[in-house]
């Protein structure tokens, strides 16, 4: 699992209620898919548990004794993808798929597959004589594939025609390398009722673009759509790996989807996120974004916005990073079907603001930390705020008639870490660093750092460490180039810039359905809420406190339901863990919410709070019907770990 040795919350004894636990027992390399383009190939699979997670690489060659192999994974997963490139057309390529066990360093081994590179019939060969880029691709129904690595200045490819394929065989694109425009790696332009294609490359952002540049892009553009085998690298402020807008007919499958984005305009509208798809107005042509594998950004993960027919959300492994406010794994459209994701982000999971959202059978593991807020929308500089961590939030006057099932949702208050700003900005989400430079001039309230060209007061409150035997330096404020703090030497040397990561308190049912007649249902889950700390204290909004809550409620203060057979929300049949709270409210309910046939277990690890109630502010007309609605509490366990 994606977690801290030591630090998180149930042991994995405890999870076995929930899961299988010996990897052996189940299917190790499932979901398998592959994709052979002329001279390179695509493997897929996910790992028989989605509670389970691995490292893996590919082993390959031309002969069954293989001899080659892909580069481990950085970070251990659910799902796998891997790029084999180098391959020759008509030459059969063997492979053996090989995960590797985190914590034991256990190696499960793939029989040896194959799979077939293969010339493709009436191909055309990129640049070839093409003028670009960007290069137009304004051939109907041709099958175009990349024969070499390009870098553009501004846009890299843009398909006006339909019926095309853009098969960037394993090859690496750089866009967006020196201009003042918003550019794309690969730009939809198309609109003609034909499927357009996107497959098997890696697209990465280059040194300089306008905000909202993004990897790749469709507008306008309500036809056929499918993306597949696309890794994606984009770092400048407020850029997307895949922006759709006015889309229907969509397939979104077996990506990696990767951003460095730390800066954007406002966490408000629009944020920023991984894949963010605006449907055509009453689309009906199906979404399916499923298969990918999502990681870091800054905001968001998969947003589907306004409404839409037949979207499916399914299967894919999410591990992004919210570093502003309210910024969830998922956000889905009205009638959603989300089903069969694993997500172990530091970060909110599933956000429900429409009506008629199935969310079942997927697999939430997370923390979240302190994060950034501009209130009011667009104001500077962006405050630091400790705001409650969500699992599955249900939020609005519209959240109604959703169903939430067979989910297991698990959140941790983690202890404070404090890096001293050692390690790599690309492992932030662990360590808080985001620069790591040098100096260009130091004096005793000035770093300058000519390389650089920040937003003022961007770093504002983070931490400097400018000298390996001195404590780091808190920043007061900070110019283009320059940050102004209180530094002990004035030897210019590497420095990082981080944050001390404070972790929140975990709310994996987050209530807040203002609609008194909502009817949605939440039943068959699991929901466990840990913190690591004894001493609990409740703050207010932007220093929420430590403290846990296997269920929260917000805002649920527009009165009982007119109808007395309706609800706002009915929960039942659940399990409940957690070593704090078991229900919280900001402010007496007096919705009407049914809590029924629920399990509430008080677990003893790593720790139990001290509570005279494990209700709190819930107001008396709830805690009564609670009393009365068969629930179960259960605080042996917690008793036994005590002595």
């Amino acid at each position: 699992m994606n977690c801290r040795s030591g630090l998180r919350i149930l042991s994995l004894g405890l999870l076995c209620m929930l899961f299988r636990t010996n990897m052996a027992a189940a299917e190790d390399f499932e979901r398998r898919w592959s994709f052979a383009s002329e001279s390179s190939a695509l493997v897929y699979w996910q790992l028989g548990e989605i509670s389970h997670s691995a490292y893996s690489y590919l082993e390959y060659g031309r002969t069954e004794k293989l001899g080659l192999r892909t580069e481990r994974s950085p970070r251990p997963r659910w799902s796998h993808l891997h790029h084999l490139s180098g391959l020759e057309p008509g030459v059969t390529c063997y492979y053996r798929m090989v995960n590797i066990d985190p914590a034991t360093g256990e190696k499960k081994e793939s029989p040896i597959a194959t799979i077939l590179p293969t010339r493709k019939e009436n191909a055309v060969y990129l640049p070839g004589n093409l003028s670009g880029p960007p290069y137009v691709l304004d051939k109907p129904d041709a099958y175009y594939v990349l024969t070499k690595d390009i870098t553009a200045e501004g846009t890299a490819f843009d398909i006006t025609a339909g019926g095309i394929t853009l098969d960037l065989d394993g090859h690496r694109v750089v866009f967006g390398n020196d201009t003042d425009e918003q550019v794309n790696g690969v730009r939809f332009s198309s609109q003609v009722e034909d499927k357009v294609t996107l497959c098997n490359g890696i697209i990465v952002q280059g040194r300089r673009s306008r905000d909202y540049s993004a990897a790749v892009a469709s507008i306008n553009r309500p036809w056929p759509t499918e993306i597949f085998g696309i890794t994606t690298d984009v770092q400048l402020k407020c850029a997307y790996p895949v922006y759709i807008t006015g889309g229907d007919r969509i397939d979104i499958h077996h990506n990696y989807l990767y951003s460095r984005v730390t800066e954007i305009e406002n966490r408000h509208y629009p944020g920023n996120s991984l894949l963010r798809i605006y449907p055509i107005s009453n689309s009906t042509g199906g979404i399916h974004v499923h298969d990918n594998l999502l990681t870091e950004g800054c905001h968001w993960g998969i947003v589907v916005r306004e409404e839409a027919r037949n979207v499916e959300i399914d299967h894919n492994d999410i591990q992004h990073h919210q570093q502003y406010v309210n910024g969830y794994a998922i956000s889905p459209c009205a009638g959603a079907d989300v089903h069969h994701n694993r997500i172990t982000s530091t970060g909110r999971s599933l956000h429900l603001t429409r009506p008629g959202i199935r969310v079942h059978e997927n697999y939430i593991d997370t923390q979240g930390h302190m994060d950034l807020d501009d209130l009011p929308a667009g104001s500077r500089p962006f405050h630091h705020h400790l705001i409650e961590q969500h699992g599955i939030k249900l939020e609005g006057g519209n959240v109604r008639n959703c169903k939430i099932y067979g989910n297991v949702v698990r959140i941790t208050q983690l202890p404070p870490v404090d890096s001293d700003g050692q390690g790599d900005p690309s492992d932030k989400v662990d360590n808080g660093v985001y620069v790591r430079s040098r100096a260009t001039l130091l004096s005793s309230s000035q770093l300058e750092d000519k390389s650089m060209s920040w937003e003022v007061n961007r770093w504002q409150n983070y931490y400097v460490k400018y000298a390996p035997d001195l404590p780091p330096a808190k920043i007061d404020s900070n110019h283009s180039s320059v940050l102004f703090a209180n530094f002990g030497i004035t030897k210019p040397a590497e420095y990082s810039i981080y944050m001390k990561w404070e972790y929140v308190p975990p709310t994996p049912l987050n209530i807040s359905c203002r609609n008194p007649e909502a009817m949605n249902e939440v039943y068959g889950n699991t929901f466990i809420a840990i913190t690591h700390y004894g001493k609990t204290r409740h703050g207010d909004y932007g220093d929420s406190g430590q403290w846990a809550s296997a269920i929260m409620f917000v805002s649920m203060n527009n009165g009982p339901a007119a109808d007395s057979g309706k609800y706002s929300v009915y929960v039942h049949d659940n399990s409940f863990m957690t070593n704090d709270l078991f229900l919280n409210s900001y402010s007496e309910v007096n919705m009407s919410v049914r809590i029924e046939n629920n399990t509430f277990t008080l677990v003893g690890k790593p720790l139990v709070t001290e509570r005279e109630s494990r209700l709190r502010n819930l107001g008396a007309g709830l805690e009564q019907s609670i009393k009365l609605g068969g629930n179960k509490f259960d605080s042996s366990v917690a008793d036994r770990n005590r002595h």
